[in-house]
């Protein structure tokens, strides 16, 4: 069953801070062991070597970052009722307009809004919008036509 457009206008959308912590920690879930598989295989394969040019070593660490976050994200937002492992852990979900659970393409439209939020000039506006905004989203989140919600 899925929830009426009245229901998302009407839940308590999650404050700037409580969605900060729960960013910044997943970030830390995903970012450390993917940093650590990608240094070692960065160093296995000799791509950080100092006699390699190419710089090998730091795509292969960057794109192994990327991809596991992009996975991670996409992942928990759409295959687990909007909760990664913090957002369950600090009672927020994301949804779509009308409050059921966004799908792949919507979480991969959303995690692009991530990337465009850090782009413009280096400074993160578009997290920082959810803070001021009268729906508390971010740029992501309208990009996507998502919402975070209080689950409780």
């Amino acid at each position: 069953m899925q929830a009426s457009s009245s229901s998302t206008a009407s839940a308590e959308k999650a404050g700037w801070w409580v969605r900060f912590v729960a960013y910044f920690v997943d970030s830390l879930i995903v970012g450390i062991p993917a940093g650590i598989v990608g240094g070692i295989l960065g160093a296995v394969t000799g791509a950080f070597s100092s006699t390699n040019p190419n710089g090998g070593g730091v795509f292969i660490f960057y794109a192994i970052l990327v991809l596991a976050s992009v996975a991670y994200f996409v992942y928990f937002w759409s295959q687990r009722d909007g909760q990664t492992i913090m957002n369950k852990a600090m009672n927020i979900k994301v949804v779509r307009a009308d409050g059921a659970p966004i799908t792949v393409g919507t979480g991969i439209v959303r995690y692009i809004g991530y990337v465009l939020n850090s782009i413009i000039f280096g400074i993160p506006i578009g997290f920082i919008w959810a803070a001021f905004d009268g729906n508390k989203q971010g740029w992501h989140d309208k990009i996507a036509g998502t919402y975070v919600v209080k689950t409780s």
